[in-house]
């Protein structure tokens, strides 16, 4: 018996061990609130992201990248487990009741059990590293201002910028990059999985000062606005009052974010402060990326770079994250490893519950069964193979589908949005009223899950706190 059982071991060791030997290193990078402000992506034509943009232009940007949660917590939890938000109920930050318990396990947890060394530092889930890894980091924290000059609290409006008089060296972000290439560096017989969160450009926007003398305030400019008339004009009563909250967080004074930057005199700071706040991340990722060039393991190596969702700057009077438009939803999505092409894009639609099954795929195993969402293997081949939409919910019954060319939002209460993205990227039209994109509409709601897991209201929170 005892011959037997060591026998079975033999030959299912065996296997995997010479499999392994032939599996890439993987790296995986996510970002904290960055959306598409970066050159690659054209979301700002002042963005200075040199370091993304050069990990873009050796790899393939899938410039249709999107988030399933437009909130740090559901975000991160559905990535990491490979399971959308709406088959949980986790829909916001804020932990509910109703939420279902999630039993699949993480990327990390599966790369382990395969036979990789896992190391995973700064916040890649929600506040943390995680629970699973060879090597571990949590968040180091960053310096504040002198003592009287912190303007930052979570509840209030997001210009809280600050110019730091200190080196990159004493912030959180440059020790991660510092950790991560040690541990990069770090000689094993196993392959490598990587899971490195940068905490920029989340709040408060507080960089050391070189960053902002990048960009002078008398050169900042605003969000294009339409002209002429007010973006809300055509927009359901529930989507003015989305706009006007801020991730389910109490007016000031009545004033939403956006009244209260503009009664004083904040948006050009504001903006220069996330400017700079992208910047100075970009700085720390290419001191992490330039580690990567030399492989002590001999492999081959796959980097992929997202962000955990899109934040607003005053486009549609909304600041932050806390809805399903574009600016909230949209993120780098960045892949480079042999055989992808440099400087390839592909236009179809992407999302984070893509990353888990696309990293297993790339790696050589079998998708378990558990996963939602599909491996963009086959557009790494070739950009133009078809996608189903990106699918983003906030809320029960808050859903976007977003496609190559269209963005449908259909709310809790009923009303809807259309946005036609040929002609309409900044979506200022709603079509959803439109005669002549009936059949568009029914196609694209044809997409909303059927069976979403039911959780709180956002009409509730309205009801309490913007009457």
């Amino acid at each position: 018996m005892k011959l037997t059982i060591l026998l079975l071991a033999i030959t299912l060791f065996v296997p995997i061990t010479r499999a392994n030997k032939e599996r890439p290193d993987i790296v995986f990078i996510i970002v904290d609130d960055l959306n598409d402000w970066l050159g690659c992506l054209g979301g700002h034509s002042d963005a200075k992201s040199p370091n993304i943009d050069a990990l873009a232009a050796s790899g393939m940007l899938f410039k249709h990248g999107y988030c399933n949660s437009p909130q740090c917590r559901p975000s991160r939890t559905s990535l990491n487990h490979g399971v959308y938000p709406f088959r949980t109920g986790t829909y916001f930050n804020a932990r509910s009741k109703g939420e279902k318990k999630i039993t699949t396990p993480t990327m990390q947890e599966f790369f382990a059990s395969k036979g990789y060394r896992v190391a995973s530092g700064g916040k890649v889930h929600h506040g943390g590293p995680g629970n699973a890894g060879d090597a571990l980091l949590k968040r180091p924290r960053d310096p504040r201002p002198p003592k009287g000059k912190n303007n930052f609290n979570a509840k209030r409006a997001p210009n809280d910028g600050y110019a730091l008089d200190v080196p990159d060296e004493e912030m959180g972000d440059y020790k991660v990059a510092q950790w991560a290439g040690k541990e990069w560096s770090t000689v094993s017989d196993k392959p490598l999985f990587m899971t490195v969160g940068f905490f920029r450009p989340h709040r408060p926007l507080h960089v050391p000062k070189p960053y902002f003398e990048k960009f002078p305030i008398d050169s900042i400019r605003r969000p294009a606005e339409p002209k002429g008339e007010d973006d809300w004009n055509d927009m359901p009563t529930f989507a003015r009052q989305l706009a006007r909250t801020h991730a389910h967080k109490a007016l000031h004074n009545g004033l939403s974010d956006h009244e209260y930057i503009v009664a004083n005199g904040e948006w050009d700071k504001t903006i220069r402060a996330y400017h700079a706040s992208v910047s100075f991340v970009d700085r720390q990722i290419g001191r992490f990326l330039r580690a990567l060039k030399d492989n002590p393991r001999g492999r081959e190596t796959v980097i992929m770079l997202v962000s955990d969702h899109g934040w607003h700057l005053g486009e549609k009077k909304h600041w932050c994250k806390g809805a399903i438009w574009e600016q909230t939803t949209h993120i780098p999505f960045i892949v480079r490893g042999p055989g992808i092409k440099p400087g390839s894009v592909c236009t179809q639609p992407v999302s984070l519950i893509d990353v888990y099954p696309s990293l297993v795929d790339i790696a050589g195993f079998v998708l378990p069964d558990y996963l939602d969402g599909n491996s963009i293997k086959p557009q790494l081949k070739d950009p133009t193979a078809k996608r189903p939409p990106a699918i983003s919910s906030y809320g029960h019954g808050n859903t976007s589908i977003r496609t190559e060319r269209w963005r449908y939002i259909r709310y809790e209460d009923g009303s809807e949005e259309l946005y036609d993205h040929s002609v309409d990227p900044d979506e200022w039209q709603n079509q959803a009223g439109n005669p002549q994109h009936v059949k568009t509409k029914r196609k694209l709601a044809g997409y909303i899950p059927k069976d979403q897991y039911p959780g709180l209201l956002v009409q509730d929170w309205f009801d309490k706190h913007l009457k």
